[in-house]
């Protein structure tokens, strides 16, 4: 490292990216109480999930502005401030708008934390070793919403889903605490321009993409015309960065050959990720009959074995480079999710725990040498954007992939039962179907990953 005030200070903010991450998967152990209490369907209530990926996807967005412009003290203390004011928000809410706008400022908080300790490790650790930091960082993002369902799922058993908002608001104040002394940088704010217009662009675009792939499969019409308006919106925002003199977000890194193809095998393998760790604890508790404690510890080993995949695989990256290991995750994880539609069709928990294993090791030995393989080779002037398009990479694939395949899912699921299936029949035909469409998503990530990391070696 390059000075002593690094370790503590990537303590702190891997601490923080543990939280962003636990608060992304805070809610699912307690969507179906949620239902319930609030009278809501599974399409409403996911919004819960996808809303707070909007919001943290509009916050990435701006997060290149905001490096420059704020210290790195005022950006941690801003970001915890709102995560204590949202998880609080949670904990009291008296019905399901409230909640939801709750998670929406808690997200404000807690998007900045991620990109915060990208920037922190892209722009202080060296190079040959960025890959060991940034994968200790992205277990930590991993890890924590795999492992929100296993410590919520008891929570919400034992005391009830309002519960679950008591450990980001503990973790925050505790963070905040410790930051207040070790937080701390010496770099000189820069004055520029905010454009809001963008910032609009993303929050009305993404909005649109994720009711759209929720929609698709119910109400096409409906779906069709979100996901035409998402497109009119991302691509109006992506031609205005090309023609800003300050952009929101400089599309330059996506000229590099080695970044825009990385930026593509995150986000389908975190697609695939978040796909598991919203719709694993549905299936659990809908298809399975399992109480939600019971579904959290069916999940402690993928986590366990996401988290070790996550941190050998960035060692592994940086003494050996991209090939095979990216192929290899990719693999594994089309592997485990093939094994979950058997085992979910079979009504055999066993063998769909035993995909769901082997679909977070797969996606834990991929995203943090994704994310390095982009960000090394990057002039360090484009440090910051890089880091924003990244995080966006990540939070778009969030948004996407709940939003998508719990719409596939509910799709079958109501064909099922019209076709005279038992209720956890219909909820398993459904996790099925969404397991589908998402190693199918995955196997073009691992053909993908053939072609990129084979050319990264020959470099």
């Amino acid at each position: 490292m390059r000075d002593s005030s690094l370790a503590p200070l990537l303590a702190v903010f891997y601490g923080c990216g543990f939280l962003a991450g636990f608060n992304e998967n805070l809610v699912n152990m307690a969507l179906v109480a949620i239902m319930g209490d609030f009278s809501v369907d599974a399409v409403t209530a996911q919004w819960l999930v996808t809303g707070y990926m909007i919001a943290v996807t509009v916050v990435v967005t701006c997060m290149a502005y905001l490096y420059r412009r704020l210290t790195m003290r005022a950006l941690f203390f801003m970001a915890a401030g709102l995560s204590i004011v949202g998880s609080l928000g949670g904990l009291i809410a008296p019905d399901f708008a409230v909640l939801l706008a709750a998670r929406l400022v808690q997200a404000l908080g807690t998007g900045v934390f991620i990109p915060l300790m990208m920037n922190v490790i892209v722009d202080r650790v060296p190079h040959e070793r960025m890959g060991t930091y940034l994968a200790i960082g992205s277990a930590m993002i991993t890890v924590g919403p795999a492992t929100a369902p296993i410590v919520t799922g008891f929570m919400v058993s034992g005391l009830g889903w309002r519960s679950v908002f008591l450990v980001p608001l503990a973790a925050a104040l505790l963070l905040t605490a410790a930051g207040a002394f070790v937080v701390r940088d010496r770099r000189e704010p820069t004055r520029g321009g905010f454009d809001v217009v963008s910032a609009l662009l993303v929050a009305v675009g993404v909005t649109l993409l994720s009711l759209g792939l929720s929609e698709i499969a119910l109400h096409p019409p409906v779906g069709a015309a979100a996901l035409g308006g998402a497109a009119l919106a991302l691509g109006w925002f992506a031609r205005r960065q090309l023609h800003l003199a300050r952009p929101l977000v400089s599309m330059e890194p996506l000229r590099h050959g080695s970044f825009w193809p990385a930026a593509v095998l995150v986000m389908i393998t975190m697609t695939t990720y978040f796909s598991l760790s919203v719709m694993a604890p549905l299936y659990f508790e809908e298809a399975a009959g399992l109480s939600a404690s019971a579904a959290g510890v069916l999940m402690v080993a993928p986590v366990l074995a996401n988290a070790t995949a996550a941190v050998l695989a960035g060692r592994a990256l940086d003494r050996r480079g991209e090939w095979p290991l990216l192929p290899a995750g990719l693999g594994i994880a089309v592997a485990g999710l093939a094994v979950t539609i058997a085992g979910a069709l079979a009504a055999s928990v066993a063998v769909a725990t035993a995909g769901i294993f082997f679909g977070y090791l797969g996606t834990g030995m991929v995203l943090s040498p994704a994310q390095t393989a982009g960000l090394r080779r990057l002039p360090d002037e484009l440090n910051a954007h890089g880091v924003s398009l990244m995080s966006m990479a990540v939070q778009l694939s969030a948004c996407l992939g709940p939003a998508a395949y719990i719409g596939v899912m509910s799709a079958a699921s109501v064909t099922a039962t019209a076709a005279g299936a038992p209720a956890a029949q219909a909820s398993a035909e459904g996790f099925a179907a969404a397991m589908a469409v998402s190693a199918a998503v995955a196997f073009i990530g691992f053909a993908s990953a053939v072609v990129y990391a084979r050319r990264m070696a020959r470099r």
